[in-house]
This record gives C-alpha cells, structure tokens and sequence, in this order.
C-alpha cells in the first residue's frame, strides 16, 4: 500500500465551531499526496460528526478518537503514532492553512537533506489580523537558531506553522510536562539533528481566542506563575545536560550569560514586581520551590530587577 508523502494531523477537543474550515483549507492544498486524520479527545460537541461528513466525500480524510480525553500533548502524540507520511504537518483545530503551503514545504525538504524542519511566516485572525514574521529567512544554522528561541521564545511558530521529517523522531516525542512550551522544545530537539529553513511567506493562520489552551494557561494566575518559573529551569537544565545535542559552554559562554539573565528576569519580574501576583502565590512558590524562590528573593535585594 502506497503510504503518502504527508501526513497532516488535526488533533481536536470541543472546537466543533471551527474545524469544518480547518479540515476544508487541508483539502484546499494545490499538493494532494497527504493523508489528513482527525483525533478527538473525547468532544462532546459535535466534532466527530463533522469529520464524518468530511470522510464520505474525501478517502484521504480519517478519524481516531480517543478513549479517554488524555490532554493536549499526548494527543499530539497519540497522533504521531499514527502517521505514515514521509513528512509530518500539525494543524491546529482552530487553525487554517494557505492552499500552497504543503506543496512549498515538501520542496524545501525534498531539496534540502540537511533541513530537520521547516516554517514560515504566519498571520493571526480572528481577534486581529497580525502578521508574525522574522528578519531573516531561508537556510538558517540549526544551533544559531536555537540560543535564538532560548533568548525569545518561540518565533519559529506554533505546530500549525511548522513541517518535519518523520524519520527523525528517534529524538523522542512531545515532552508532556512542558505545560506552556512543549511544542518549542520538540522544535529544538529537531534543530539537534538538522538546519532550519523559514519561508518568507503567510503560508498559515492562527486562530486567537480566549478558549485556545495556551490562553487559558495565561489567564490563570498559579498555571501561569508556574510556567515563569519553568521556562528559566527549562533554559538552564537544557543546556546544561545538552537536550539539544550541542555543547554550547564551549563557543557561546557570554550568549548564553545573556539567556540566563533574561530567562531569570522574566520570572523574577513575575513574583516580584507584577502586582496581579499575590502574597499567596508568592508564599506556594516560596513552599514548593524554595532553593528557586531564594534565587530571585536575593536579587530583589540587589536590586537586580
């Protein structure tokens, strides 16, 4: 049996509302050697009857639900179990992609052996209209990338955005206890093995709304503390156990002094001077974690804000 060169993965969860368009702009794309499957999370909208309109018009469109709702993350991953695609391509539920997209990201990859992954420019809508790109594009050095996401997060874009290669998922799959950032982590982790290439074109759309996960994460108060707190333990224990496969101490010790203290003020900033955190918070964090909250209380001493 033919498998196909791409597999795009829609994982889903109550967004009934929206994924009738994102299913419709996968089928919309001028390249058409794909299998497109849908995994429910245990929705209880009408989800699973939408792909299944979808099914009896298009053989390529396939439906997994899930037994038991198993979260964000691991549905990724249950999804990743299934493909058979050369290539791997997320869409969000809530997302949409431009009809050329696929088509232009299998030729950077056919082209490119040494490219691991591959993303582009992207536009939100919805609640706004704006464009998210980078100041460079094409061929770029998969270590210079990474200290770069490390120092801003991740500008190389959501699993919307992004394409990869099936056969490097021997560096594992989403790290689920990465609440805020596991899909930048699985970015990186693909840049140990291989260059990134940026297309310097919208070629997808990301929903913003109040009910999306990561927004949800935000807009809860101790979720969102502890995600401050994470990413500058993330940064430090990354590279000092070389997740990424790259010594950086050996060429990058003064970049990487920088990481360290842009990653430590931003949850510094967070426990100490954001007036929207309270003397709860603080004292859980000072309980829980109290080696990591004695760290930013000193520099509160130094002033170092």
């Amino acid at each position: 049996m033919h498998n196909p060169k791409v597999s795009v993965l829609i994982p889903a969860y109550n967004y009934g509302r929206y994924l009738g368009e994102a299913i419709q702009s996968a089928l919309d794309q001028t390249f058409g050697d794909f299998e497109l499957i849908v995994f429910d999370n245990q929705s209880t909208d009408n989800s699973v009857e939408i792909v299944n309109e979808f099914i009896k018009k298009d053989n390529r469109v396939r439906l997994v639900v899930n037994k038991t709702n198993v979260g964000m993350f691991r549905n990724y991953n249950e999804a990743l179990l299934h493909a058979k695609g050369e290539y791997i391509k997320f869409l969000n539920a809530d997302d949409k992609l431009h009809p050329e997209i696929l088509e232009k990201f299998v030729k950077v990859l056919d082209e490119n052996p040494s490219v691991s992954l591959v993303t582009s420019f992207r536009q939100e809508f919805h609640d706004g209209a704006k464009i998210i790109s980078t100041d460079f594009h094409g061929l770029q050095n998969a270590k210079e990338m990474i200290l770069l996401a490390l120092s801003k997060l991740n500008f190389i874009g959501e699993p919307t955005t992004v394409m990869f290669r099936k056969e490097n998922l021997n560096i594992g799959l989403f790290d689920t206890s990465l609440l805020f950032f596991a899909d930048l982590d699985m970015w990186l982790r693909h840049l140990g093995v291989g260059d990134l290439y940026i297309v310097d074109e919208v070629l997808s759309y990301v929903r913003k709304h109040s009910m999306q996960g990561t927004q949800e994460l935000k807009g809860h108060s101790d979720k969102s503390v502890f995600i401050a707190f994470q990413w500058p333990e993330y940064v430090r224990n990354s590279i000092l156990m070389n997740r990424f496969g790259y010594n950086f101490y050996q060429e990058d010790s003064k970049t990487l002094k920088k990481i360290f203290k842009k990653s430590d003020k931003a949850a510094h900033r967070l426990l100490f001077t954001d007036t929207n955190n309270n003397k709860r918070v603080r004292d859980y964090f000072s309980s829980v974690k109290p080696l990591l909250y004695l760290r930013y209380f000193i520099k509160t001493l130094f002033k170092r804000n």
